[in-house]
C-alpha cells in the first residue's frame, strides 16, 4: 500500500505540489525561531477545539507520515486561517 501512495505522489505534480507546501507549513511550525507564532496557534487550537494538536511533519520514505501531516493541517485549518488573517490585520499587510 505504501508503494502504490508513493507512487501517486511521485507521478502526480498536483499531489507533488500539495506535498511540498504542506511540509513547508509543518516545519514552520516545528522550528524554534518561529516560537510567538507557534504559540499563538497553540492558543487558537485551544480555543478552538478545546484541545491542542501537534502538526506532524512527512518523510519521503514513510508515505503514512505524509497522511499523519496532512491530517493534522486540516483538524488545524480553521485555526491556521484566523492566524493568517490576524497576522495580515495586525501587520497591516495588504496595504493599496
Amino acid at each position: 500500500m505504501n508503494l502504490f501512495v508513493g507512487e501517486n505522489f511521485k507521478e502526480s505534480d498536483r499531489f507533488k505540489q500539495a506535498s511540498v507546501k504542506a511540509i513547508k507549513i509543518a516545519l514552520y511550525f516545528k522550528s524554534s525561531i518561529n516560537k510567538y507564532f507557534i504559540g499563538q496557534l497553540r492558543t487558537l487550537q485551544k480555543e478552538s477545539y478545546g484541545k491542542y494538536i501537534q502538526i506532524a511533519i512527512g518523510n519521503d520514505t514513510r508515505w503514512n507520515s505524509h497522511y499523519e501531516c496532512f491530517r493534522t493541517l486540516i483538524k488545524s485549518k480553521g485555526a491556521l486561517r484566523v492566524l493568517y488573517i490576524c497576522f495580515i490585520v495586525k501587520y497591516n499587510i495588504l496595504k493599496k
